[in-house]
Parts: structure tokens; C-alpha cells; sequence
């Protein structure tokens, strides 16, 4: 599969929210929500004590590669 061509993304909006995972309970998440152009959009979730600038970088870059994966998809019903 050919490599995506780089692309500018924006943060838009960084949100502490209580964890979701039975494992992290009592902990806070960072809800990150980011955009790619005017009409693409995505959120990542990574844990607050470990949320850096390269972490969050990666969540964002590993969310597009997942969501590149059904892009163009065709199917029949």
C-alpha cells in the first residue's frame, strides 16, 4: 500500500475527562480533538500523566493510519 502523502493536522481542543478504562479507574484521560483540512476531523483519548507533545503526535498519526484503512471502501448489500 502506498504511503499517504503528509498532511497538515490542527489540534483543535484538549478536554480532562475521567477514564473510561475499568483498568485506569480514578485516573483522567486527555481527550484530544484534532482536524486535518476543512472537513476531516478525528479524537484520540491517551492517559494525562503521560500526554506529551510526541504522544500525542502519535495517537493522532496512528488514528489516521487506522482510518485510512476504510477510505474508499466499495461493497455490495
Amino acid at each position: 500500500m502506498a504511503a499517504q502523502p503528509a498532511r497538515e493536522v490542527q489540534i483543535i481542543a484538549t478536554v480532562d475527562i475521567p477514564s473510561r478504562s475499568p483498568e485506569r479507574v480514578g485516573k483522567i484521560d486527555m481527550l484530544v480533538t484534532y482536524r486535518i483540512g476543512p472537513y476531516q476531523s478525528g479524537m484520540v483519548t491517551l492517559p494525562k500523566e503521560t500526554a506529551t507533545e510526541e504522544t500525542i503526535q502519535k495517537a493522532i498519526k496512528e488514528d489516521i493510519a487506522e482510518k485510512a484503512k476504510f477510505v474508499g471502501m466499495k461493497f455490495t448489500a
